[in-house]
C-alpha cells in the first residue's frame, strides 16, 4: 500500500528521523505541547494550528504544504 500523505504525525516523525532528533525534542525547541503529539499519534487530533504548522515547517526547512501532505517534497515551487 502507498503511504497516507494525509498523516501529519507520520510526516513529522519522518522529518524528525531525517534530522536525527526525537519528536519530544522538536516540541521542546518549538514550545509545542507534547500532548499535542500524543493526540496526533492517537488520532484524537488530525491537524495543528496554522501557526504551529508554520513553526514545524520552518524548523525542518520544508513548506507547510509538504508538512501537511498536500505536495511532494521539493516540488517545483521555484
Amino acid at each position: 500500500g502507498g503511504t497516507n500523505m494525509d498523516n501529519l504525525y507520520e510526516n513529522i516523525v519522518l522529518l524528525c528521523e531525517k534530522a536525527g532528533i526525537r519528536p519530544g525534542r522538536l516540541c521542546d525547541e518549538l514550545g509545542i505541547s507534547r500532548g499535542l503529539m500524543t493526540d496526533l499519534k492517537m488520532g484524537r487530533k488530525k491537524s495543528v494550528s496554522a501557526q504551529t504548522a508554520q513553526k514545524i515547517a520552518a524548523y525542518f526547512g520544508v513548506s507547510v504544504g509538504y508538512l501537511l501532505g498536500k505536495e511532494a517534497e521539493g516540488g517545483d515551487g521555484a
